[in-house]
C-alpha cells in the first residue's frame, strides 16, 4: 500500500510484529531474493532503512488481482490510473537495474550509495526517488519518466527541476555537486530547457550487459 516503502517501525506498528530475530530474518531473506530493497531516506540516520516492495510479479497482482479493481485490462489502457501504473511500474524497473544505470553513466568503478528522499517542509512538495551518493563528491539525481515518445522538458519543467534541486541542497546542506540525470524510457527530445540535464539514459541502456 505505500509506493516508497516502511521503516522497521512501520512494519511493527502496521502488522504487530515482535521485534527480533525472525523478523530480522524475513526482511533478510526477502531482500536477498530481490523481493525487497532496503536503502535509506537521504536524511535519516545510519539505522533508518526503508524496505519497498520492488518485485514487478508481487505489485502487479498486488494491484490488480487481489483488489480487482480492474475489471477488463483493455477499457483501463488510457486512463489516469494507468498512466499513474505505468510511470510506477518504470520506476520499480529502473530500480531493478542500478548497475545498469551506473554503467550507462559510466560510474560503475565508484563506490555509491543509493537514497530516496522527501522535503520535510510540506509547502515544497519535492520528492526524489533516486539519489546515487558517490564516494567521489557527486550525486546524481535521478528523474524516470515514461512518456508514449521522446521526454519532453519545457519551460515549466526546467524550472521544476531547478527548484527540486535547489530545495535539496538547501534542506540537506550537502557540498556535493549535483548531477541531473533523465531516465527517459524513449529517450529525450533536444531543445533548449536542458541546462539543468547532465546526462540522459533511455530505456535500452537499462537492459545493458543482460542476457
Amino acid at each position: 500500500k505505500r509506493k516508497s516503502g516502511m521503516t522497521r517501525g512501520d512494519l511493527l506498528k502496521e502488522k504487530n510484529m515482535v521485534q527480533g530475530n525472525t523478523l530480522t530474518k524475513a526482511l533478510k531473506e526477502l531482500e536477498e531474493c530481490r523481493f525487497l530493497r532496503k536503502y535509506k531516506d537521504y536524511t535519516l540516520n545510519k539505522q533508518g532503512y526503508i524496505y519497498q516492495l520492488i518485485d514487478p510479479f508481487i505489485l502487479f497482482g498486488r494491484n490488480f488481482l487481489e483488489d480487482r479493481k480492474v475489471p477488463d485490462w483493455s477499457s483501463y489502457i488510457g486512463t489516469p490510473g494507468y498512466y499513474a501504473w505505468r510511470g510506477n511500474a518504470f520506476e520499480i524497473l529502473c530500480l531493478n537495474h542500478l548497475p545498469q544505470i551506473k554503467s550507462s553513466l559510466g560510474i560503475s568503478g565508484i563506490s555509491s550509495m543509493e537514497y530516496s528522499w522527501r522535503s520535510k517542509k510540506a509547502t515544497s512538495g519535492v520528492h526524489i526517488d533516486l539519489l546515487i551518493d558517490r564516494r567521489d563528491d557527486v550525486i546524481n539525481v535521478c528523474e524516470m519518466k515514461y512518456p508514449d515518445a521522446e521526454f519532453v522538458v519545457d519551460g515549466g519543467y526546467e524550472k521544476q527541476l531547478a527548484k527540486k534541486l535547489a530545495v535539496f541542497r538547501n534542506e540537506t546542506g550537502t557540498h556535493k555537486s549535483l548531477h541531473l540525470v533523465i531516465i527517459a524510457a524513449e529517450g529525450l527530445k533536444r531543445n533548449a530547457h536542458l541546462d539543468e540535464v547532465m546526462n540522459i539514459i533511455t530505456g535500452d541502456d537499462l537492459f545493458i550487459g543482460r542476457c
